[in-house]
């Protein structure tokens, strides 16, 4: 009901940050309120705590459905045979290869791909590629670069054993040959120009039995070689729900290794001008912290624990850590991912 509507709107509402367009949107709820609407980004204080509360409460319900909803064979199953009669496939996908390209700020351009198969993540088959070419310097080239690589593995493998069972294992160590495996499905984040590059890729290799799609984050659309629109599925589809799963964590596993190495090079960076510190030392204190958040979260006497560092040396460290400090929560005041390691 109307009374219902207007109650549900508070007098004060807390937001993670600042809308677009903050005074309509403020102008609206209280019209619908029938009262004034004030719309505040609290930066600290118990305010700032409590919207911190709810937003990870609301992560953890989140992750928690997702795990519920993921773990369901009955709905597993029913998201597998939508996309199966969506695309017109002889079978339902048991194993989907979704592929994403990542870069950090145009640069060290990475290919994801992760692997779903009966509709849960199978991470051992997990792969990253690191673009070669300059064909990879935009998403479409890299693409083409990261499927060519991918399915001309599955050739070579395919080619160096006799028979169909042979070739799924290593006859030397008898460990599955994953890139052996060959896909219901390749899913590649984006639309027409991705999902054409990576049918030309298959086309060139001259494998004609593995459908490719790609899906668009702007609405949601999948996209097929070829045909000028692309197809929506249902919002509530379990098999558009299982498509976004896996490009979103093909999207999770590319962000991860850029945030291990942009962590990397900022130690790398901070380390240099600490006297006595040579290139060996330097490296072996990156190793045994691995990121900027653990070096920085350690005291002088644990980095003297690292071999080769002397107390000396590690009070040095500590110094350039603490002198940093100021800077980089400027910079994360300004929205820049400063610091934070994994």
């Amino acid at each position: 009901s109307d009374t219902e509507v207007t109650g549900s709107i508070p007098r004060e509402i807390y937001l993670p940050e600042r809308p677009g367009s903050p005074d309509a949107l403020a102008e609206l709820l209280a019209e619908v309120r029938g009262g004034r609407v004030d719309l505040r980004v609290p930066r600290r204080g118990d305010k700032r705590t409590l919207l911190e509360t709810v937003e990870k409460n609301a992560k953890e319900a989140l992750a928690l459905h997702k795990t519920r909803r993921a773990s369901d064979l009955s709905t597993r199953n029913r998201a597998l045979e939508e996309i199966q009669e969506a695309l017109g496939l002889a079978a339902p996908p048991l194993r989907i290869e979704c592929y994403d390209i990542s870069h950090l700020q145009g640069t060290e351009v990475v290919g994801s791909m992760v692997v779903f198969e009966d509709g849960l993540a199978r991470k051992s088959d997990y792969r990253r590629f690191i673009i070669r070419t300059v064909e990879g310097s935009d998403d479409v080239g890299s693409i083409h670069e990261v499927l060519s690589r991918r399915f001309r593995r599955l050739l070579e493998d395919r080619a160096a054993s006799a028979g169909a069972d042979a070739m799924l294992v290593d006859p030397t160590t008898g460990v599955a040959k994953r890139f052996a495996y060959a896909p219901g499905l390749v899913v590649v984040d984006g639309g027409a120009p991705q999902v054409a590059a990576a049918q030309r890729a298959l086309d060139e290799l001259g494998i004609s039995d593995i459908p490719v799609i790609g899906l668009a984050k702007r609405l949601e659309e999948v996209w097929l070689p070829g045909e000028e629109f692309p197809l929506i599925l249902p919002r509530a589809s379990e098999g558009l729900y299982l498509l976004q799963r896996a490009r979103d964590e093909a999207h999770r596993f590319a962000i991860t290794h850029h945030r291990g190495r942009r962590s990397k090079s900022m130690v790398e960076s901070l380390l240099d001008d600490v006297p006595g510190l040579g290139e060996l030392r330097r490296k072996a204190v990156i190793t045994h912290f691995g990121s900027l958040k653990k070096l920085r979260a350690a005291r002088w006497e644990d980095i003297a624990q690292v071999p080769g560092i002397g107390a000396k040396t590690a009070l040095a460290i500590k110094a350039a850590l603490d002198a940093q400090a100021p800077a980089e929560a400027l910079n994360t005041a300004t929205g820049e991912l400063v610091g934070q390691g994994e």
